[in-house]
């Protein structure tokens, strides 16, 4: 037993560490000395800008979290599939297939082969990557609660740490990785009553995921999801939030969610996830919102 705790308090300070560098360090450059001239994103749900025709969340019009970040710097991000740099796709998992969607959604090692076989990296570029959650669900509904699903999970995490390096290794010198947020807390995992469990595979996730990047701070940026939105679920109200358990959205998901498909009466400006696993539009913005501390438009903005 003392052992065990020895190598959790072991990779829990290896792993904060790791968190902390790579939202600090820098080469010494100025604030604002980047200029983006391209976001490009690939990635899961989380990040998708309509690569299929929709978001996975309401879809009302307005910006995710990439657009939103983006707009502060006076560029768009339109999906790959109309002609932009948004690659990121609802299901991608990290290297596996999509079994789950119908849709034989690219993965994001796929993804990123789309992108390189068009266009080299640039000056300008801001390298934007995300995933984790549909490998949690795939480990999850394929083996429950188990060794085999905490074990499939970090192989996940350092999957997605590989990806990081094959992008600076294809010349990306301004790389922002996203982990994946607390999936203890969603509406699919309360529903399974696993939610403790799950929320462990969530950090498993990103514990493999900054230990195998913790050597790129010079040109990675590390995005805490799971504290942001760890932030908003433990006071919900000090971000005008009313439901932080339920869906808004009476869709199988997010992606087919429009204002017209909401749950009766409810305001999903005021819930905290529009599906099972996705965020409403306004928790989405909320992650780049000054208004809030942890924001990542002050993280993105100190660093470059």
């Amino acid at each position: 037993m003392k052992a065990s705790w020895t190598r959790r308090a072991t990779l829990a300070l290896a792993t904060a560490g790791a968190a902390t560098l790579l939202a600090a360090c820098g080469d010494g450059s100025v604030v604002s000395d980047l200029k983006p001239t391209r976001f490009i994103t690939v990635g899961d749900s989380f990040a998708d800008v309509g690569q299929t025709g929709s978001k996975f969340t309401v879809n009302d019009g307005t910006n995710n979290w990439v657009q939103e970040l983006a707009a502060h710097y006076n560029q768009t991000v339109a999906p790959a599939s109309a002609g932009g740099w948004g690659y990121a796709q609802g299901y991608a998992r990290v290297e596996a297939p999509d079994t789950s969607s119908g849709t034989n959604t690219p993965s994001v090692s796929q993804q990123i082969d789309t992108l390189l076989a068009r266009t080299p990296m640039q000056d300008g570029d801001v390298m934007m990557l995300n995933g984790g959650m549909h490998d949690i669900v795939a480990a999850v509904e394929a083996n429950g609660i188990s060794d085999a699903t905490t074990q499939a999970v970090q192989a996940a995490g350092k999957a997605m740490a590989a990806q990081v390096r094959r992008v600076v290794n294809a010349g990306a010198t301004h790389v922002v990785v996203t982990g994946v947020q607390n999936m203890g807390l969603t509406p699919w995992a309360l529903r399974r009553g696993e939610k403790d469990a799950i929320e462990r595979l969530s950090y498993a996730f990103n514990d493999q995921l900054l230990i195998n990047i913790a050597d790129m701070g010079a040109t990675v940026l590390y995005f805490d999801a799971a504290l942001f939105f760890n932030l908003i679920n433990n006071k919900p109200d000090g971000y005008s939030i009313d439901n932080e358990k339920d869906p808004a959205c009476t869709t199988p998901d997010a992606s087919t969610c429009t204002p017209s498909t909401i749950v009766p009466n409810a305001d999903y400006n005021r819930y905290m996830y529009a599906d099972l696993l996705n965020f409403s539009p306004k928790v989405q913005r909320n992650f780049v919102s000054r208004d809030y501390s942890e924001n990542v438009y002050d993280k993105f903005k100190n660093r470059w």
